[in-house]
Protein backbone atom coordinates (compact mmCIF):
# COMPACT_ATOMS: atom_id res chain seq x y z
CA UNK A 1 0.00 0.00 0.00
CA UNK A 2 1.27 3.38 -0.58
CA UNK A 3 0.90 5.25 2.66
CA UNK A 4 1.53 9.01 3.12
CA UNK A 5 1.66 10.86 6.14
CA UNK A 6 1.45 14.09 7.05
CA UNK A 7 3.17 16.00 9.99
CA UNK A 8 4.00 19.74 10.45
CA UNK A 9 7.30 19.24 11.65
CA UNK A 10 9.99 15.96 12.23
CA UNK A 11 11.69 18.21 14.81
CA UNK A 12 9.90 17.73 19.07
CA UNK A 13 8.16 14.97 20.54
CA UNK A 14 5.53 14.41 17.99
CA UNK A 15 7.20 14.83 14.63
CA UNK A 16 9.87 12.34 16.12
CA UNK A 17 6.96 9.88 17.33
CA UNK A 18 5.62 10.53 13.59
CA UNK A 19 8.76 10.12 11.50
CA UNK A 20 9.26 6.24 14.48
CA UNK A 21 5.95 5.03 13.09
CA UNK A 22 6.99 5.74 9.51
CA UNK A 23 10.64 4.67 9.19
CA UNK A 24 9.15 1.37 10.60
CA UNK A 25 6.84 0.70 7.79
CA UNK A 26 9.08 1.64 5.58
CA UNK A 27 11.76 -1.23 7.22
CA UNK A 28 8.58 -3.04 6.83
CA UNK A 29 8.34 -3.39 2.89
CA UNK A 30 5.66 -0.56 3.10
CA UNK A 31 5.66 2.20 0.89
CA UNK A 32 5.71 4.73 3.40
CA UNK A 33 5.93 8.57 2.35
CA UNK A 34 5.63 11.79 5.00
CA UNK A 35 4.81 14.96 3.86
CA UNK A 36 6.12 17.61 6.26
CA UNK A 37 5.00 21.73 6.61
CA UNK A 38 9.18 21.32 8.20
CA UNK A 39 11.48 19.30 7.33
CA UNK A 40 14.75 19.62 9.62
CA UNK A 41 15.90 15.81 9.53
CA UNK A 42 17.35 15.67 6.25
CA UNK A 43 18.42 12.05 6.65
CA UNK A 44 14.94 10.37 7.00
CA UNK A 45 13.90 8.82 3.83
CA UNK A 46 11.08 9.49 1.87
CA UNK A 47 10.30 13.45 3.02
CA UNK A 48 9.39 15.47 1.47
CA UNK A 49 8.28 19.71 2.26
CA UNK A 50 5.77 20.75 1.29
CA UNK A 51 4.72 25.18 1.66
CA UNK A 52 3.21 26.74 -1.13
CA UNK A 53 3.39 30.79 -1.15
CA UNK A 54 0.33 32.83 -0.35
CA UNK A 55 -1.11 34.52 -3.05
CA UNK A 56 -1.13 38.22 -3.74
CA UNK A 57 -4.53 38.78 -1.88
CA UNK A 58 -3.54 36.52 0.62
CA UNK A 59 -0.45 38.39 1.64
CA UNK A 60 -2.51 41.80 1.27
CA UNK A 61 -5.35 40.28 4.01
CA UNK A 62 -2.65 39.92 6.34
CA UNK A 63 -2.46 43.71 6.70
CA UNK A 64 -6.26 44.66 5.17
CA UNK A 65 -7.90 41.65 7.19
CA UNK A 66 -11.42 42.96 5.87
CA UNK A 67 -10.28 41.60 2.30
CA UNK A 68 -10.03 38.48 3.72
CA UNK A 69 -12.18 35.31 3.57
CA UNK A 70 -13.70 33.62 6.78
CA UNK A 71 -10.48 32.25 7.08
CA UNK A 72 -8.03 34.79 7.44
CA UNK A 73 -10.95 36.90 9.32
CA UNK A 74 -11.15 34.59 12.16
CA UNK A 75 -7.12 34.32 12.64
CA UNK A 76 -7.04 38.30 13.01
CA UNK A 77 -9.62 38.12 15.70
CA UNK A 78 -7.56 34.79 16.97
CA UNK A 79 -4.04 36.90 17.15
CA UNK A 80 -5.98 39.58 18.14
CA UNK A 81 -7.88 38.19 21.54
CA UNK A 82 -4.45 36.20 22.12
CA UNK A 83 -2.81 39.04 22.67
CA UNK A 84 -5.03 40.09 24.89
CA UNK A 85 -5.43 37.51 27.00
CA UNK A 86 -1.85 37.08 27.37
CA UNK A 87 -1.43 39.25 29.71
CA UNK A 88 -4.31 37.30 32.20
CA UNK A 89 -2.98 33.96 31.60
CA UNK A 90 -0.65 31.34 30.13
CA UNK A 91 -0.73 28.37 28.06
CA UNK A 92 1.52 26.08 25.47
CA UNK A 93 0.15 26.89 21.96
CA UNK A 94 -3.27 28.26 20.63
CA UNK A 95 -3.24 26.82 16.42
CA UNK A 96 -5.77 28.23 14.51
CA UNK A 97 -7.84 25.22 12.08
CA UNK A 98 -6.25 27.44 9.34
CA UNK A 99 -3.40 27.05 6.98
CA UNK A 100 -1.82 28.68 3.64
CA UNK A 101 -0.50 25.42 3.33
CA UNK A 102 -2.12 23.12 0.76
CA UNK A 103 -0.75 19.50 1.19
CA UNK A 104 -4.10 18.19 -0.21
CA UNK A 105 -2.61 19.12 -3.49
CA UNK A 106 0.74 16.78 -3.25
CA UNK A 107 0.92 13.86 -5.47
CA UNK A 108 1.59 11.91 -2.13
CA UNK A 109 -1.71 12.63 -1.05
CA UNK A 110 -3.67 12.38 -4.12
CA UNK A 111 -2.33 8.82 -4.97
CA UNK A 112 -1.67 7.68 -1.68
CA UNK A 113 -4.32 4.45 -0.76
CA UNK A 114 -4.36 5.33 3.23
CA UNK A 115 -3.43 8.88 3.85
CA UNK A 116 -2.04 9.49 7.99
CA UNK A 117 -2.18 12.10 9.61
CA UNK A 118 -0.27 13.07 12.76
CA UNK A 119 0.26 16.41 14.43
CA UNK A 120 -0.52 18.64 11.52
CA UNK A 121 -1.24 22.14 13.50
CA UNK A 122 -0.54 24.96 10.99
CA UNK A 123 -0.26 22.17 8.08
CA UNK A 124 -3.59 21.90 7.23
CA UNK A 125 -6.69 23.92 6.53
CA UNK A 126 -9.28 22.00 8.37
CA UNK A 127 -12.28 23.31 5.76
CA UNK A 128 -10.18 23.14 2.59
CA UNK A 129 -8.19 19.89 3.27
CA UNK A 130 -10.95 17.54 4.62
CA UNK A 131 -13.41 18.69 1.73
CA UNK A 132 -10.55 17.93 -0.98
CA UNK A 133 -10.47 14.25 0.82
CA UNK A 134 -12.79 11.54 -0.03
CA UNK A 135 -10.96 8.35 1.35
CA UNK A 136 -10.96 7.36 4.77
CA UNK A 137 -7.75 8.33 6.86
CA UNK A 138 -6.15 7.77 9.81
CA UNK A 139 -5.20 9.64 12.38
CA UNK A 140 -2.82 9.41 15.50
CA UNK A 141 -3.18 11.66 17.90
CA UNK A 142 -0.32 12.99 19.93
CA UNK A 143 -1.77 15.55 21.79
CA UNK A 144 -5.44 16.69 22.11
CA UNK A 145 -5.36 19.19 19.49
CA UNK A 146 -7.63 17.66 16.93
CA UNK A 147 -10.30 17.20 19.33
CA UNK A 148 -10.40 20.54 20.45
CA UNK A 149 -10.78 24.01 19.15
CA UNK A 150 -7.25 25.91 19.27
CA UNK A 151 -5.81 24.50 22.83
CA UNK A 152 -3.31 21.18 22.82
CA UNK A 153 -4.56 20.09 26.21
CA UNK A 154 -7.71 20.91 28.11
CA UNK A 155 -5.81 21.85 31.29
CA UNK A 156 -5.04 25.03 29.14
CA UNK A 157 -8.43 26.00 28.21
CA UNK A 158 -9.61 25.49 32.27
CA UNK A 159 -6.77 27.73 32.72
CA UNK A 160 -7.81 30.30 30.57
CA UNK A 161 -11.82 30.85 30.90
CA UNK A 162 -11.61 33.89 28.67
CA UNK A 163 -10.53 32.33 25.72
CA UNK A 164 -13.65 29.83 26.16
CA UNK A 165 -15.41 31.26 23.40
CA UNK A 166 -12.83 31.75 20.91
CA UNK A 167 -12.07 28.32 22.08
CA UNK A 168 -15.30 26.87 20.91
CA UNK A 169 -15.65 28.35 17.52
CA UNK A 170 -12.49 26.89 16.65
CA UNK A 171 -14.23 23.91 17.27
CA UNK A 172 -17.20 24.44 15.59
CA UNK A 173 -15.20 24.95 12.32
CA UNK A 174 -13.35 21.45 13.31
CA UNK A 175 -16.56 20.46 13.59
CA UNK A 176 -18.19 21.37 10.12
CA UNK A 177 -14.79 20.24 8.62
CA UNK A 178 -14.87 16.67 9.84
CA UNK A 179 -18.75 15.82 9.63
CA UNK A 180 -19.53 12.64 7.47
CA UNK A 181 -15.68 12.15 6.85
CA UNK A 182 -15.13 8.50 7.80
CA UNK A 183 -11.57 8.37 10.18
CA UNK A 184 -9.83 6.20 12.65
CA UNK A 185 -8.55 7.96 15.32
CA UNK A 186 -5.94 6.22 17.38
CA UNK A 187 -4.60 7.28 20.62
CA UNK A 188 -0.81 6.91 21.53
CA UNK A 189 -1.81 6.03 24.64
CA UNK A 190 -5.54 4.96 26.19
CA UNK A 191 -5.52 8.47 28.08
CA UNK A 192 -5.18 10.13 24.91
CA UNK A 193 -7.82 7.89 23.07
CA UNK A 194 -10.36 8.37 25.86
CA UNK A 195 -10.12 11.78 25.86
CA UNK A 196 -10.74 11.49 22.15
CA UNK A 197 -14.07 10.34 22.71
CA UNK A 198 -15.27 12.40 24.90
CA UNK A 199 -14.68 14.83 22.19
CA UNK A 200 -17.98 16.86 20.42
CA UNK A 201 -15.33 17.32 17.38
CA UNK A 202 -14.95 14.26 15.47
CA UNK A 203 -18.18 13.03 13.79
CA UNK A 204 -20.94 10.36 14.87
CA UNK A 205 -19.40 6.94 13.67
CA UNK A 206 -15.59 7.94 14.40
CA UNK A 207 -13.83 4.43 14.93
CA UNK A 208 -11.18 5.20 18.14
CA UNK A 209 -8.14 2.66 18.87
CA UNK A 210 -5.27 3.02 20.41
CA UNK A 211 -1.28 1.86 19.86
CA UNK A 212 1.94 2.59 21.56
CA UNK A 213 4.33 4.51 19.80
CA UNK A 214 7.22 1.90 18.80
CA UNK A 215 10.95 2.47 19.45
CA UNK A 216 14.06 0.55 18.43
CA UNK A 217 15.48 -1.39 21.39
CA UNK A 218 18.57 -1.69 19.49
CA UNK A 219 19.31 1.56 19.34
CA UNK A 220 17.82 2.63 22.40
CA UNK A 221 19.85 -0.17 24.50
CA UNK A 222 21.69 0.02 27.56
CA UNK A 223 25.59 1.45 27.81
CA UNK A 224 27.68 0.95 30.59
CA UNK A 225 27.00 3.79 32.96
CA UNK A 226 30.93 3.95 33.45
CA UNK A 227 31.66 4.11 29.70
CA UNK A 228 28.97 6.07 28.97
CA UNK A 229 29.79 8.81 31.63
CA UNK A 230 33.36 8.73 30.28
CA UNK A 231 31.79 9.43 26.89
CA UNK A 232 29.89 12.19 28.22
CA UNK A 233 32.94 13.77 30.03
CA UNK A 234 31.12 12.99 33.55
CA UNK A 235 32.54 12.08 36.90
CA UNK A 236 32.58 8.06 37.47
CA UNK A 237 30.78 8.78 40.96
CA UNK A 238 27.96 10.79 42.54
CA UNK A 239 23.69 10.35 41.49
CA UNK A 240 23.13 11.52 38.02
CA UNK A 241 19.70 12.79 37.76
CA UNK A 242 18.58 13.45 34.27
CA UNK A 243 15.89 15.45 31.92
CA UNK A 244 14.72 15.89 28.62
CA UNK A 245 12.28 18.27 26.75
CA UNK A 246 12.44 19.39 22.95
CA UNK A 247 12.28 22.62 24.83
CA UNK A 248 13.38 22.64 28.55
CA UNK A 249 11.50 26.45 29.12
CA UNK A 250 7.63 24.20 28.08
CA UNK A 251 6.41 24.36 31.31
CA UNK A 252 4.20 21.93 31.11
CA UNK A 253 7.47 19.67 31.19
CA UNK A 254 7.60 20.63 34.63
CA UNK A 255 11.37 21.26 35.04
CA UNK A 256 10.77 24.01 37.44
CA UNK A 257 9.40 21.34 39.84
CA UNK A 258 12.12 19.30 39.65
CA UNK A 259 14.75 22.13 40.30
CA UNK A 260 12.99 23.19 43.56
CA UNK A 261 13.14 19.56 44.30
CA UNK A 262 16.56 19.29 43.92
CA UNK A 263 17.03 22.43 46.06
CA UNK A 264 14.90 20.84 48.78
CA UNK A 265 17.35 17.49 48.60
CA UNK A 266 20.14 20.35 49.05
CA UNK A 267 18.35 22.34 52.25
CA UNK A 268 17.80 19.25 53.47
CA UNK A 269 21.50 18.26 53.61
CA UNK A 270 20.57 14.96 51.45
CA UNK A 271 22.86 15.65 48.71
CA UNK A 272 25.13 13.11 49.08
CA UNK A 273 25.98 10.83 46.99
CA UNK A 274 26.84 14.24 44.87
CA UNK A 275 24.19 14.88 42.18
CA UNK A 276 24.25 16.06 38.99
CA UNK A 277 21.69 17.20 36.68
CA UNK A 278 22.49 15.96 33.13
CA UNK A 279 19.76 17.19 30.45
CA UNK A 280 19.30 17.71 26.70
CA UNK A 281 16.89 20.20 24.81
CA UNK A 282 16.55 23.54 23.86
CA UNK A 283 18.87 25.56 26.38
CA UNK A 284 16.94 26.13 29.99
CA UNK A 285 15.87 29.74 31.37
CA UNK A 286 18.93 31.51 32.47
CA UNK A 287 17.38 32.33 35.88
CA UNK A 288 17.04 28.18 36.13
CA UNK A 289 20.52 27.61 35.86
CA UNK A 290 21.88 30.56 38.29
CA UNK A 291 19.22 29.52 40.82
CA UNK A 292 20.33 25.64 41.29
CA UNK A 293 22.85 25.02 43.62
CA UNK A 294 23.77 21.55 41.75
CA UNK A 295 26.42 20.64 39.03
CA UNK A 296 24.28 20.97 35.77
CA UNK A 297 25.80 19.48 32.28
CA UNK A 298 23.49 20.70 29.63
CA UNK A 299 23.88 18.84 26.23
CA UNK A 300 21.75 20.65 24.32
CA UNK A 301 19.26 20.02 21.58
CA UNK A 302 20.16 16.27 20.12
CA UNK A 303 19.54 15.09 16.94
CA UNK A 304 21.57 11.72 17.69
CA UNK A 305 20.08 8.86 18.64
CA UNK A 306 23.53 7.15 19.78
CA UNK A 307 24.06 10.67 22.10
CA UNK A 308 20.83 10.16 23.45
CA UNK A 309 21.58 6.58 24.43
CA UNK A 310 24.94 7.53 25.70
CA UNK A 311 22.74 10.29 28.01
CA UNK A 312 20.19 8.28 29.21
CA UNK A 313 22.81 5.20 30.40
CA UNK A 314 24.47 7.57 32.36
CA UNK A 315 21.51 8.59 34.52
CA UNK A 316 21.16 6.70 37.60
CA UNK A 317 17.49 7.88 37.30
CA UNK A 318 15.16 10.07 34.70
CA UNK A 319 12.66 12.53 35.67
CA UNK A 320 9.85 12.86 33.90
CA UNK A 321 7.92 15.94 35.97
CA UNK A 322 5.02 16.65 33.34
CA UNK A 323 2.23 18.77 34.35
CA UNK A 324 0.17 17.19 31.57
CA UNK A 325 1.15 14.76 29.26
CA UNK A 326 -0.35 12.49 26.05
CA UNK A 327 1.88 10.32 26.61
CA UNK A 328 5.89 10.58 27.46
CA UNK A 329 8.11 9.19 25.24
CA UNK A 330 11.49 10.11 26.93
CA UNK A 331 10.62 7.84 29.39
CA UNK A 332 10.64 5.12 27.54
CA UNK A 333 13.57 5.64 25.65
CA UNK A 334 15.29 6.04 29.33
CA UNK A 335 13.74 2.42 30.07
CA UNK A 336 15.26 1.07 27.26
CA UNK A 337 18.36 2.24 28.63
CA UNK A 338 18.05 0.57 31.33
CA UNK A 339 17.60 3.49 33.44
CA UNK A 340 15.36 3.79 36.25
CA UNK A 341 12.03 6.55 35.14
CA UNK A 342 9.94 8.66 38.02
CA UNK A 343 7.28 10.15 36.41
CA UNK A 344 4.21 12.25 37.50
CA UNK A 345 0.77 9.87 37.69
CA UNK A 346 -0.51 12.37 34.79
CA UNK A 347 -2.12 11.97 31.41
CA UNK A 348 -1.03 8.70 29.37
CA UNK A 349 2.68 9.17 31.27
CA UNK A 350 0.98 6.56 34.27
CA UNK A 351 1.11 4.03 31.33
CA UNK A 352 4.41 4.70 30.11
CA UNK A 353 5.47 3.50 33.39
CA UNK A 354 3.03 0.79 33.01
CA UNK A 355 0.98 2.46 35.92
CA UNK A 356 4.35 2.50 38.19
CA UNK A 357 5.49 -1.15 38.14
CA UNK A 358 8.03 -0.29 35.36
CA UNK A 359 8.96 3.00 37.27
CA UNK A 360 8.10 5.08 40.39
CA UNK A 361 4.83 7.25 39.76
CA UNK A 362 4.29 10.53 42.13
CA UNK A 363 1.62 13.24 42.63
CA UNK A 364 1.23 16.09 39.44
CA UNK A 365 3.19 19.40 41.39
CA UNK A 366 4.35 17.08 43.96
CA UNK A 367 8.03 18.89 44.80
CA UNK A 368 7.95 16.79 48.13
CA UNK A 369 7.62 13.75 46.32
CA UNK A 370 9.77 13.83 42.94
CA UNK A 371 12.52 14.94 45.96
CA UNK A 372 11.19 11.97 48.29
CA UNK A 373 11.54 9.49 45.05
CA UNK A 374 14.87 11.00 43.85
CA UNK A 375 16.26 10.12 47.24
CA UNK A 376 14.78 6.93 47.88
CA UNK A 377 16.25 5.44 44.38
CA UNK A 378 19.59 7.17 45.47
CA UNK A 379 19.72 5.15 48.55
CA UNK A 380 18.13 1.76 47.23
CA UNK A 381 20.68 0.73 44.05
CA UNK A 382 18.66 -2.53 44.37
CA UNK A 383 15.33 -1.12 43.44
CA UNK A 384 16.63 0.98 40.78
CA UNK A 385 18.63 -1.50 39.56
CA UNK A 386 14.42 -3.73 39.18
CA UNK A 387 12.98 -0.62 37.61
CA UNK A 388 15.97 -0.18 35.04
CA UNK A 389 15.52 -4.30 34.05
CA UNK A 390 11.33 -4.11 34.17
CA UNK A 391 11.30 -0.68 32.09
CA UNK A 392 13.44 -2.45 29.71
CA UNK A 393 11.29 -5.79 29.45
CA UNK A 394 7.93 -3.49 28.79
CA UNK A 395 9.59 -1.22 26.59
CA UNK A 396 10.36 -4.13 24.49
CA UNK A 397 7.36 -5.65 25.07
CA UNK A 398 4.57 -2.89 24.50
CA UNK A 399 6.86 -0.61 22.03
CA UNK A 400 7.73 -3.52 19.31
CA UNK A 401 8.16 -1.55 16.21
CA UNK A 402 6.81 -4.79 13.94
CA UNK A 403 4.01 -4.84 16.46
CA UNK A 404 3.13 -1.18 15.61
CA UNK A 405 3.35 -2.20 12.26
CA UNK A 406 1.07 -4.81 12.28
CA UNK A 407 -1.32 -3.03 13.84
CA UNK A 408 -1.23 -0.19 11.55
CA UNK A 409 -1.35 -2.59 8.53
CA UNK A 410 -4.56 -3.88 10.10
CA UNK A 411 -6.00 -0.36 9.89
CA UNK A 412 -5.24 1.01 7.01
CA UNK A 413 -6.64 -3.13 4.94
CA UNK A 414 -10.00 -2.61 6.75
CA UNK A 415 -10.28 0.79 5.61
CA UNK A 416 -9.83 -0.64 1.95
CA UNK A 417 -8.42 1.17 -0.95
CA UNK A 418 -10.62 3.63 -2.23
CA UNK A 419 -10.83 5.20 -5.83
CA UNK A 420 -7.78 8.00 -5.86
CA UNK A 421 -8.91 11.71 -6.48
Amino acid sequence: MRITHLATTLADGAGIAARRIHEALHRAGDDSRILVRDNQATTVATVCTGTPLPGRRERLSRHLPWLGNFAQRMQYRIGRELAEAARHGSWELFSPPFSRCRPERHDWVRTADAVHLHWVAGFIDYPRFFASQRRPMVWTLHDQNPGLGGFHYASDLVANPRLSTLEWDCAAVKQRALAGHPLVVVGNSAWTTAAAEKSTVFPAGTRFETIYYPLDTEAFAPIAKPAARTALGLAPDGLVVGFASASLTNSRKGLADLIAALELLVENRLDEPPITLLSFGREPDAALVQRLRLRWVHLGHLDSDTIKRAAYSAMDCFVVPSRAEAFGQTAIEAMACGTAVIGTDVGGLSEALDHGRAGRLVPVGDVAAIAAAIHQLADDPVTRAAFADLGRKHVMARHDPLQCVRQYRQLYHELGQPARG
